[in-house]
């Protein structure tokens, strides 16, 4: 089976090392298991900063990447508009009408389906095992709820 180590900035300038397995690949993202938590985890690919062979490698220089190296990755940016595609499953119908309108707000496409471009599902307590691994096996961005309003307001996908 697959697995990365890595050393990785997220949003908010922390610098950690970070292993995952059962990798899929989106144009922008990385996402996979994590071995430390055993949870789905999303990294933008921008801010992995080195790869390495084995977590030890990557724990032992994780000390010598300093967060003002690497302000240029941790700015905020908005979401992508016109082109992202976003599907919503497993909610109650009103909790899904209300997060159509917030993504429509925003200009993301929003697909009723897993289709080949989408790029994130938000999935709800009832969210279906089959369309979750179609989206995982296209690559695709798998989201909760409290994810994806993060993701529209700042444009980052949490990394926890």
């Amino acid at each position: 089976m697959e697995e990365l180590h890595f050393v990785y900035i997220n949003a908010n300038g922390r610098i950690g090392v970070h292993s995952i397995q059962s990798i899929s690949y989106s144009e922008n993202h990385i996402q996979g298991i994590c071995k430390n938590t055993d949870r789905i985890k999303t990294f933008r690919k921008d801010r992995i900063l080195k790869q390495y062979d084995s977590p030890e490698q990557a724990i032992q220089e994780c000390a010598s990447f300093l967060p003002e190296n690497y302000s240029h990755l941790t700015k905020q940016s908005g979401p992508k508009k016109n082109t992202f595609d976003v599907c919503f499953t497993g909610f109650k119908k009103a909790d899904k009408e209300r997060l159509v309108d917030k993504a429509n707000e925003q200009g993301l496409t929003v697909r009723t389906s897993v289709t080949q471009n989408l790029q994130m599902l938000c999935c709800g307590y009832n969210a279906g095992s089959s369309k979750v691994s179609a989206a995982r096996m296209k690559g695709t961005i798998i989201i909760d709820e409290p994810g994806f309003i993060h993701f529209l307001e700042t444009g980052e996908i949490p990394d926890e």
